[in-house]
């Protein structure tokens, strides 16, 4: 089966997204036309989140990558 989706005009968002199934998400809106695309990643000890997330906005033509814990409600 094969599906669609028309992100053209539009910016997503996917948090956890710098690597793993988040980064293949955002690639997959960007494939589907996304105008932007909002890469954000929590810190970690040895940096590679955000590494990875950097890598995988280096990529992309309309990326924003975001240092922010979303279970942190401050």
């Amino acid at each position: 089966m094969s599906v669609t989706f028309d992100f053209a005009g539009r910016v997503v968002l996917v948090t956890g997204s710098s690597r793993g199934i988040g980064a293949g998400m955002i690639n997959a809106f960007a494939r589907s036309g996304a105008a932007g695309c909002v890469i954000n990643y929590v810190v970690d000890d040895r940096g590679r989140n955000k590494s990875d997330a950097e890598q995988l906005a280096a990529g992309m033509a309309n990326a924003l990558v975001v240092e922010c814990n979303v279970a942190d409600d401050a």
